[in-house]
């Protein structure tokens, strides 16, 4: 709050407290008083906001700092332009990007034309440079046209020799594998999916595999790409959709003593360290049956299970990211 609003809130509560100790002319005399302090604070309040529009930065600079590198050597420079000069001559207007020593002429959007971009191609054997933008018009004022300038503040650009560019997927069930696509990519270099190390395949500098873990479908987990000291890029998030889970047979009739096979099987090699097998029931005390786990590369398991006490419920199969398969029971 500024000095003069200080005095008329001071004034206010001065008259409130005491009123009835002034005459009416008295406190005619206040109001006036008041009145004018608050014109003043008026005035200089809309003075500061009037600067603080001409202080409005001219140039708004679009264009990252760190660019991907390209086979091509060509980036895009971008920036939007808000002049303040009203008095702009129209079509007079050009935007250049000053860099290199050269000057690159810009051209607007097609949908906004505050936006101007150009493309510059960086010389062979550098990887960052220094730019500016700078606009050239023509003003018209009391009859009289003159030419004008404006120039961005001095900016730089780099490039990124790693960065990754796509996925071949962002959906697919557990055991897919998956292509990722960039630039700069070592064989140290890890998948990790929601958290997790994955099972990783390098092929190039400029791509490298993962296989889907086995983690619960119809959620999306973050992915990135761990590479030692290069520490951790952002890929995206990838959705682990539904699988199935076949097992045979589709329905168990044993007696108490008696043991029978269960056959598990997936459309996919099981990834590395294998794939639980989590079997529950609702008549445990008539199941046994070991721990099942499909192993690593393979796709089918079978586990022995034994009838225990005489019942009748269901074994309910359950992995991560395939669909929960129920078998009907019944211990004679």
């Amino acid at each position: 709050m500024d000095v003069y609003a200080k005095r008329v809130l001071l004034c206010l509560v001065f008259i409130l407290n005491v009123h009835a100790k002034f005459t009416d002319k008295e406190i005619i005399n206040l109001l006036m008083t008041m009145q004018r302090l608050f014109l003043k604070s008026f005035m200089v309040a809309t003075a500061l906001f009037w600067l603080a529009g001409c202080n409005k930065p001219s140039f708004i600079n679009l264009t990252s700092g760190n660019l991907n590198q390209n086979p091509s050597g060509i980036y895009t420079m971008q920036t939007e332009i808000d002049l303040q000069d009203r008095n702009i001559v129209e079509g007079s207007l050009q935007v250049f990007a000053i860099i290199g020593g050269q000057e690159v002429p810009m051209v607007t959007d097609q949908l906004n034309n505050r936006i101007w971009s150009c493309d510059y191609k960086l010389p062979a054997g550098y990887d960052e440079a220094a730019y500016y933008f700078r606009a050239d018009y023509e003003v018209n004022k009391s009859g009289s046209t003159r030419k004008k300038e404006k120039k961005s503040k001095l900016q730089r650009f780099s490039l990124e020799n790693r960065y990754v560019g796509n996925l071949a997927a962002y959906r697919a069930p557990v055991g897919s594998e998956i292509a990722v696509q960039g630039r700069g990519f070592t064989r140290h270099d890890n998948v990790r999916f929601g958290g997790q190390a994955t099972q990783t395949k390098y092929l190039s500098e400029n791509e490298i595999r993962f296989v889907v873990p086995a983690l619960p479908a119809g959620v999306d987990y973050p992915v990135q790409l761990i590479g030692g000291p290069y520490g951790s890029l952002d890929v995206g998030d990838f959705r682990i959709d539904e699988s199935s889970l076949s097992v045979s047979p589709q329905r168990i009739e044993i007696s108490s003593g008696e043991s029978d096979i269960l056959l598990f099987k997936i459309d996919f090699e099981a990834p590395a360290g294998g794939l639980p097998v989590q079997v529950e029931t609702d008549v445990p005390a008539s199941v046994i049956m070991p721990e099942a786990r499909i192993q690593e590369g393979a796709r089918t398991a079978n586990i022995p299970i034994k009838g225990g006490q005489a019942g009748t419920g269901n074994l309910f199969i359950k992995v991560p990211g395939l669909k929960e398969v129920t078998i009907p029971i019944k211990v004679l």
